[in-house]
Formats: C-alpha cells, sequence, structure tokens
C-alpha cells in the first residue's frame, strides 16, 4: 500500500506506550512518514490528560500498561469521546483478545512491527473511522426522513407514537417507550407507554397494570386530566445510583422498576409551540442500557419529533373545532325540525356524546326571579341510546315529591345560571343535599356540568350534562359547551319564529331570483357580476359602444374582468353571429407576434412549411381582443396602426395587402400615457386604440359587488368540486368586504375555491386570515384613471420634452429624440416649431 502523499493533511497521533524504546520508536517512523505526533503517554491518566489539552485523530494504544487501569479501560474511554484507537499488544489470551474486540478498536499492530506495517494499519484505521461516521450520519439522517414520512402520513397518536418507536429503535435499542403529553391549558393529560417484544415489534402496556402496586385509588382516574408525578420536567441519562433516587422521588420510575424490571432511563423533553409538557421517556431493562452518546443520538430527531406532534395536535384541533361545528350544525337543525324540546333534547344528546361521555342531559329554564326556574325536558341513556323522562316519570319511577322537586329546581338556580364543574370530590360533597342530588345518585352520575344560555345578556336557560364516570369532564369541555351554548340560545330564541323565518326566506330567496334575472336581461352581460354603481356604469358604456365599430380600450388592474368587458361588446355587437379572436400579447415571444397576428406565406422564414391565416384574417368580419396590448413590441405598433387604420394587412412574405373588416378591442394594466411618454408606445397608435376608453374599476373600489361575487363563484365551486356549499359565513364575509383585493376578481375566486376544498360543512368558512402583502401597492393605471385625458398637443410636448432630455438635446443621430421617438428629424424638428418649443431648447442639437 503506498504511503500518504505529502500534499495530504496527516492525522495527529498520541502514543500510548510503557515501554520507551517502542514508543520513541513508533514516534520516530511517524514523524518520517509525515504524521504529528502530539505526545507519549505511559498510563491512562497521563493520556487522559494529554488528550484534554489537545484531542488527537487517533490513538496508538497497548493493551497492557502499568498501573491500576490497562489500555482496554482507556478504550472504553475513547469510544465515549469518539477517538479512533488501534491496539498494539503482544501474547493475547483468548479472554483478553474478546475483551479487546468488545472495545470496537479501529486495528490490531502485533509485537515487533515493521515501519510498513504501522503506516499501512494506520491508513485502514483513517479509512474505517471516517466511513463508520459517514455511515452513522446516514442512518441518522434516515431516521430523521422517516419521522418526517411519519409527520406527512400518520394522524393519529398512537399510530404516529409506533410509527417513531420503530425509528428510533433502528438508532438506540431500548425496551419501553413511554410518550407523554401534558397540556395544562386545556386540563389533559395523554400517556402511552409500548414494550418491544422479541420480534421488534412494540404492544401497548396497560397503564393499570403499570401503576398496580400504588396505593392511590383515583390515579387512574385523573391520568386524562393530569400526571401522576412531575417526572416529566427531569431529563438525561438515568443509570446505577441515579436512577434509583429517580425511583425514589418519581411514581411511574419507580413503577417502572418494580413491575417491568427496568433498570435505566434515557428522559428527552419535546418542546411544543403551545404550553406543554412533553416527554419521551426511554427504558431498558440493563443496569448500563444508556450512554450519552445514545443521548445524543437521539437528541438529534426531537426537533422533527416535535414537529411531529405540533402538526398531530394542530390536526386534532381543527378535527375538534370541526366536530364541534358539526354538533352546532346538528343543534339547529334538530331545533329547526324537531317538534318539540324533548326530541330536540334526545338529538342534542346524541350529537354532543360524540365529543364527550354524556349518560344525561337535561334543559332548564332560568327567569329573573329566583323561584322561576322550570323544568323543560331529561334524556338518559339507556342501552346506548337516550330515553326521555318527563316531570310525571320523575314522581311515580323514582319516588320524587312535587313539593320537594319544586324546591331542589330552586336552590339549584345558583348553579345553573353561570359556567359550572362539578367532578370527583366537588360532585359528591359540594352538591345540595335535596331530591335532584338524590336523583343523581339512584342513575349513578358521578360528575356534571352547567352551561348557561343566554339571550339578549340575560340567563334564558341551562344546558345540564351528567356522566357517571367520576371524572368525564374538564375545563376545556366547559369551553366547549360554552361556545355550543350560543347556538344553543339563537335556536331556543328561534324555535318559535321558525316558520315565519322560514316564510320570509323563501320571499326574500325568489325577489333575489326575480332581480338576478332582471339584471341579466336588462343588460344580458354574461358573467359580469355586480351592482356597484361603477359596474352599472361600465353596463351603460358597453350599451353605447356595443352596436358601433368603434375601436375600444379596455383600462384595469389585472384581475379585474376586462376580457368579459371585451366578449359583452361583442356579444352585443353586430357581429356577434361569429366568435371573438382573442390575443394574448405578453404571451408570445416577440419574433412570433407578428406571424400570429398578420400569418405567414410558406418559406417566408425558416420552419415556414406551410402558409398560415393571422389572428386578423381570422377575425376578419368579427372582433379581435388584444389583451396585454402595452407588452407590444415597438417594431410592430406600426404594423398593427396601419391595420387599423388603413383596414388591410400584409402576411409575412406576402405579395401584396389583404383587405379586412375587423373591430378591434384592446386591453391593458399598463400606463398608455406613461408609456408613450417614455417612449415605449406609439402616441399615434395609443390615440387610435383610445377611441373610446371603459375604465374597469378594482374590487376594492366596489365592495358593494363583493357578495354578489363571491355567491356567484361559490354555485360554480360547489358544482364543479361536487359539494353542497349554501353560504359563507358571516366572519369570512366580513373579511371579504375589508381585505383590499390586490388581485381583484380572479383573487376572489380563488381564495373561495381554495376554501371550499378545504370545507367539510355546508357552510364555508375561510381556510386561513386574509393578509394583504406588504408590498402591495396601488394599481398602475390608478393614477391614469383618476386623471382627465390630456389634449393630444399637450401629450405630444410631454413626450418630446422627455425625448430631448434623454437624448441630451440631440435631435439626429443615433440616440437621438427623433429616433427614440420613431420619427424622422424633420418631422420632429416641425412638431417643435408647431408646440413652439423654443430654440434655445435645441441650439445644441446641430
Amino acid at each position: 500500500m503506498a504511503h500518504p502523499s505529502e500534499m495530504t493533511r496527516l492525522p495527529s497521533l498520541l502514543v500510548v506506550e510503557d515501554e520507551f524504546l517502542i514508543a520513541h520508536d513508533l514516534r520516530r517512523i511517524l514523524m518520517k512518514a509525515g504524521y504529528q505526533v502530539i505526545g507519549l503517554a505511559e498510563s491512562v491518566d497521563e493520556a487522559k490528560a494529554t488528550v484534554a489539552d489537545q484531542t488527537p485523530d487517533i490513538v496508538l494504544l497497548d493493551i497492557f500498561l502499568d498501573g491500576d487501569e490497562t489500555g482496554i479501560d482507556l478504550a472504553h474511554w475513547l469510544n465515549e469521546e469518539s477517538i479512533p484507537f488501534v491496539f498494539l499488544s503482544a501474547n493475547l489470551t483468548d479472554g483478553l483478545l474478546e475483551a479487546a474486540k468488545r472495545t470496537q478498536p479501529f486495528g490490531f499492530l502485533t509485537k515487533p512491527f515493521r515501519e510498513k506495517d504501522v503506516l499501512t494499519t494506520l491508513e485502514i484505521a483513517r479509512y474505517r473511522h471516517a466511513h463508520s461516521e459517514e455511515a452513522k450520519l446516514r442512518q441518522q439522517q434516515t431516521i430523521q426522513i422517516a419521522v418526517n414520512n411519519a409527520i406527512v402520513t400518520i394522524q393519529d397518536r398512537e399510530q404516529l407514537c409506533l410509527a417513531i418507536a420503530r425509528q428510533i429503535n433502528q438508532l438506540v435499542p431500548f425496551s419501553f417507550l413511554n410518550l407523554r403529553i401534558g397540556l395544562p391549558d386545556e386540563s389533559s393529560f395523554y400517556w402511552l407507554m409500548l414494550e418491544k417484544n422479541k420480534a421488534d415489534t412494540f404492544g401497548r402496556v396497560n397503564l393499570a397494570a403499570l401503576l398496580r402496586s400504588e396505593a392511590d385509588t383515583q390515579l387512574l382516574d385523573k391520568l386524562d386530566r393530569e400526571a401522576p408525578d412531575r417526572l416529566g420536567e427531569q431529563m438525561g441519562v438515568f443509570t446505577g445510583e441515579a436512577f434509583n433516587q429517580l425511583c425514589d422521588s418519581y411514581v411511574t420510575a419507580r413503577s417502572c422498576r418494580d413491575n417491568f424490571g427496568v433498570r435505566s432511563l434515557m428522559l428527552f423533553p419535546i418542546q411544543l409551540k403551545r404550553n406543554s409538557l412533553t416527554t419521551i421517556i426511554l427504558s431498558s431493562t440493563l443496569p448500563d442500557g444508556f450512554t450519552q452518546k445514545d443521548y445524543q443520538a437521539v437528541s438529534l430527531i426531537t426537533p422533527q419529533i416535535a414537529l411531529a406532534l405540533d402538526n398531530l395536535l394542530a390536526y386534532e384541533e381543527l378535527e375538534a373545532r370541526r366536530q364541534i361545528k358539526a354538533i352546532e350544525l346538528t343543534i339547529v337543525n334538530a331545533f329547526r325540525n324537531g317538534r318539540d324540546l324533548r326530541t330536540v333534547l334526545t338529538q342534542v344528546a346524541s350529537s354532543i356524546n360524540d365529543l364527550m361521555p354524556v349518560d344525561l342531559t337535561a334543559v332548564f329554564q332560568v327567569g329573573q326571579s329566583p323561584e322561576t326556574v322550570t323544568f323543560d325536558s331529561l334524556v338518559h341513556k339507556q342501552a346506548g341510546s337516550f330515553v326521555p323522562l318527563t316531570e310525571q316519570d320523575l314522581f311515580h319511577q323514582y319516588g320524587i315529591q312535587q313539593a320537594d322537586w319544586k324546591q331542589a329546581l330552586t336552590d339549584m338556580r345558583s348553579w345553573l345560571i353561570k359556567p359550572t364543574l362539578s367532578v370527583g370530590c366537588q360532585f359528591t360533597d359540594g352538591a345540595p343535599d335535596n331530591v335532584m342530588n338524590g336523583l343523581y345518585r339512584k342513575l349513578g352520575l358521578q360528575s356534571a356540568i352547567y352551561v348557561p344560555i343566554f339571550s339578549k345578556d340575560q340567563p334564558m336557560a341551562s344546558l345540564v350534562l351528567a356522566s357517571r364516570a367520576p371524572y368525564a369532564f374538564t375545563y376545556k369541555d366547559l369551553s366547549t359547551l360554552q361556545d355550543i351554548s350560543i347556538q344553543m340560545g339563537l335556536a331556543l330564541e328561534n324555535l318559535l319564529a321558525f316558520e315565519q323565518i322560514k316564510t320570509l326566506s323563501e320571499q326574500l330567496e325568489l325577489e333575489k331570483t326575480y332581480l338576478t334575472e332582471e339584471i341579466k336581461t336588462s343588460h344580458n352581460f354574461g358573467e359580469i357580476i355586480g351592482v356597484s354603481p361603477a359596474l352599472y356604469t361600465i353596463f351603460k358604456s358597453i350599451g353605447q359602444v356595443a352596436p358601433t365599430d368603434s375601436t375600444v380600450l379596455i383600462l384595469g388592474e389585472t384581475g379585474t374582468g376586462k376580457e368579459l368587458v371585451a366578449r359583452a361588446i361583442h356579444n352585443l355587437s353586430l357581429r356577434k353571429g361569429r366568435a371573438v379572436v382573442k390575443v394574448n400579447c405578453a404571451a408570445l415571444p416577440a419574433q412570433l407576434i407578428e406571424s400570429e397576428l398578420f400569418g405567414h406565406e410558406r418559406g417566408s422564414f425558416t420552419g415556414a412549411t406551410e402558409k398560415r391565416i393571422g389572428k386578423f384574417e381570422l377575425a376578419n368580419g368579427s372582433t379581435l381582443f388584444l389583451d396585454e396590448i402595452g407588452e407590444l413590441p415597438l417594431e410592430l405598433q406600426a404594423k398593427l396602426l396601419r391595420a387599423i387604420q388603413e383596414k388591410e394587412i400584409e402576411r409575412l412574405g406576402g405579395k401584396g395587402p389583404i383587405q379586412i373588416d375587423t373591430r378591434i378591442i384592446a386591453a391593458t394594466n399598463r400606463n398608455l400615457q406613461q408609456e408613450v411618454a417614455n417612449g415605449r408606445f406609439r402616441s399615434d397608435l395609443y390615440y387610435r386604440l383610445a377611441v373610446f376608453p371603459i375604465v374597469v374599476p378594482p374590487l376594492r373600489e366596489r365592495p358593494d359587488d363583493i357578495r354578489p361575487l363571491a355567491m356567484h363563484f361559490l354555485q360554480r365551486i360547489s358544482k364543479k368540486l361536487g359539494k353542497p356549499l349554501t353560504s359563507i359565513a358571516n366572519t369570512s364575509l366580513q373579511q371579504l368586504f375589508t381585505y383590499p383585493w390586490p388581485g381583484n376578481i380572479r383573487e376572489l375566486e380563488h381564495v373561495l375555491e381554495r376554501a371550499a376544498i378545504l370545507s367539510s360543512t355546508t357552510t364555508l368558512e375561510l381556510a386561513e386570515p386574509l393578509r394583504a402583502s406588504p408590498f402591495f401597492s396601488s394599481a398602475i393605471v390608478t393614477s391614469q384613471l383618476s386623471e382627465e385625458v390630456q389634449p393630444i398637443d399637450e401629450t405630444m410636448r410631454a413626450a418630446i420634452l422627455a425625448a430631448l432630455a434623454k437624448s441630451g438635446n440631440r435631435i439626429r443621430g443615433s440616440g437621438g429624440a427623433a429616433e427614440l421617438l420613431n420619427l424622422k428629424p424633420t418631422t420632429l424638428e416641425a412638431r417643435m416649431k408647431k408646440l413652439n418649443i423654443s430654440a434655445h431648447q435645441r441650439n445644441t442639437t446641430f
């Protein structure tokens, strides 16, 4: 094997050898070959001290060293420090060789050794170390990618935990994995424990089996709300005595040790975006099951795990909101379609039961005075279904006296008019000792929740839920029910007036349909939707210019519907029998626009294998719509001017002019007057196009059109996606009115379509809040539209003065004003004289 090149940087070495001659001989060999020897050490302590001062790249280590510690002891320490080493040995026994192999050396050198053997072994050690580190890095990257894949595909807590366990196990073997998620703001706690089986598969551990030796009988009942201990606040590796101290302080660690034989732990705090106490705990049945290197390896993927959990919790929150909205919709439909409150309450209880465990649901009406508490309806669960209970049922089946029942309702008023959570000891010790509490006991109920229902800021009724589980409800459930109670309040208030509302809704729908048809009949403007005064001005302009053959220039920002205006003009013209021909001047390369507009003869240029007629000929007898006319190259503007002016064109390679009868409608979002002043657009073409300008205002200047446009797009998107979308949420509609709409109608349609794709109910809500871009500014044409059109002499004067300033007051020659304006010098001089541009302004032009 060839020695290392002198141009390659060679690693630094530390020689640990207690035989003086061998150590110095090794240093001589290594330094001769170009290696840097940072020191010679005779013992383990001396070697550690040298490494602390300067870390070597490789260590040459004698297995037999004088002192209490041998080279094998030092090898274990070097492994922890990730420093590769090569053993120096002689006369190894089988047992010593096995012990040396377990330290995972990068090579062996047997004494006595030759110079070539030393250098070759070092090269092999360098190669093996480099590739082992690379393999570890690849493995870590693979695990990170696998966890990221879990983020994308898994939306279930247990499945995500299983995926994380499988990936971590490939990096660091373990016996048990615990995932604990505490959300104090929601009084929620989630704990999942997995056990590794022999085939490297994982099974869920019953927490009751884990905590069976603990004396606190309420510990399991509280696990869905709070952690059994504060073990999740710890972090690091715990083995030996540190593990035993951990078990003395924390019930979770002690239970793992006593019931599952755990002897070492690693705790990883997971930092989530929301307020939480989230921890992953890896456990091993081996006393020294984990090292600091294992902890560092797993710590590399904790950011991916945190992202996975953040996404999962966000998905669960969205799903919970969707479920709440579905419950609210069910409640509204129940009140709308139910004949009486008892029937309605049965449907309400069934829908709420999907969100939280409910065994009893009741509604009590609450008046202004303490005595005015009346029982409306009560349903309780029997064999999985909710069955109504009337007051007569309570009197006959449960032996309740009518006077006692009335007094119990009066005593309950303080509980009914404020949100109250009654679970555990609060329920058993805090409830009043009356027939209501006795009814709860007879029904086996152990927790309850009271939610007032308001109307005009006054308590109107109260919704009562109860469960047979002692800790069935949390403060998050109370907050959720308060949100639901808003809809219930509205539904209760509107129950008696439902028929009247239904009649009025039908009448309004008929009027809306009539008005819509009236607008279409009166104006016949197709898909131009709106009721604003600005839009009616456009309708009037369309009606005035459509019957003529005059050229029309449509001005407006992008997305305002300029093409629809052009089609409306065509559809109301005498040319409507033929299709309008459209050309987007910005979508074609400059070298193809001329052929596209005017056509070409066969052989007129390379690649012209056949004759082709242009858009002007195609639109003969019809309308040619030139979109983005401001993008038309300057050299083609003269040919377009001739086509408009002379009513004739000439194909590329053609032999003569062709007469055409084509009406021109152009559109742009540019300020063409400014383009003329800057020399990028011909003034004569501009005045030919601007015979009848129509300004389409941006959507932000006509907010009256937002609602009809939104409903029009909602119907079209609903049909396109096959979703029964019937309305837009009020909060979303308010956002539509206040948003500035830089992308105008096109942006509105796309925002609604995205929201419709993500919508899971018939009422559309925006997927995310609308925020105007900080870089959004008013449209380019706004200043043009707000100013009055100037006389042609003033525009020409401004263009000439701008060209003179840009050319340094030169008229003739390359870069002169005449060339910039695309005029002959003599023509420019004549116009300057006509416009009374003084001589001293051009006395340096010759």
